[in-house]
């Protein structure tokens, strides 16, 4: 069993997702540190002028663990769905996806955590994306340092394989996967290209551009990026990725 351990975002980029649809399970990282000026409560949309930030006005307190951050007042959802509507409306596929948004962002959320696996669970759900979701603060694991954490949350959930991003490199440590008997897969996301409303490509986008744009191919051009590669991060030979990238 694959599983991928990641703090939830607000509503996530393609690679993201790409990660997400390659797993079995996905582990929710909520009880990690809050990071401010991240992409916890924040994300991006494309633009005339290029992009800008979507982002939920949160309740600040330090240290906070992610499913312990509350949402501040309601006053922003108004004014995010307007901004939302005014740089999609006139996408292709803004009449289908849009209420999708609209729900999540009128549903009284009070925590961000419930507010952001709205999101992500629609969106994968619009997707054809099957994962199984489990929240890290529901079950027991143990550790002190990150890797420690990583390998008793894979222990636990019977994984023999963890799905590590490309920056994982800096901190996984594979001898201790190695002799938790846990293989180590690496993830790279080449950015695939799509038609987005204004001129001038801009990648990184908070995937509900791509739904608003491409509609019924999202997926296969979400998959058309990623790449996983096995065995020791260094001197790594990468495989091609499962869908061909998609280009417009």
């Amino acid at each position: 069993m694959i599983i991928f351990v990641h703090q939830p975002e607000y509503i996530p980029w393609l690679g993201f997702f790409d990660k997400l649809a390659r797993c079995d399970t996905f582990v929710i990282y909520d009880d990690a540190q809050f990071q401010h000026g991240g992409f916890h409560n924040r994300n991006k949309i494309r633009t005339q002028r290029g992009w800008e930030w979507l982002t939920v006005p949160i309740v600040h307190g330090h240290p906070q663990t992610i499913k312990d951050v509350h949402i501040s007042g309601s006053d922003w959802k108004k004014k995010q769905l307007s901004v939302i509507t005014q740089n999609y409306e006139k996408t292709p596929y803004f009449k289908e996806y849009f209420p999708m948004i609209e729900e999540a962002l009128e549903f009284n959320h009070e925590l961000l955590i419930g507010l952001n696996l709205h999101l992500i669970r629609s969106i994968a759900d619009i997707l054809g994306i099957k994962a199984k979701m489990v929240r890290s603060s529901e079950f027991p694991y143990c550790g002190k340092e990150k890797n420690e954490k990583l390998v008793s949350m894979c222990k636990f959930m019977g994984a023999d394989t963890y799905l590590s991003g490309s920056g994982g490199k800096a901190y996984v440590d594979e001898t201790l996967f190695n002799d938790a008997k846990i293989g180590v897969q690496w993830h790279n996301y080449w950015h695939p290209t799509y038609e987005q409303r204004f001129e001038g490509f801009q990648p990184n986008m908070s995937t509900i551009d791509l739904l608003f744009n491409m509609g019924p191919q999202s997926r296969e051009i979400i998959l058309g990026g990623g790449i996983i590669g096995q065995g020791t991060s260094e001197g790594l030979t990468l495989p091609k990725p499962l869908i061909a990238q998609t280009s417009v």
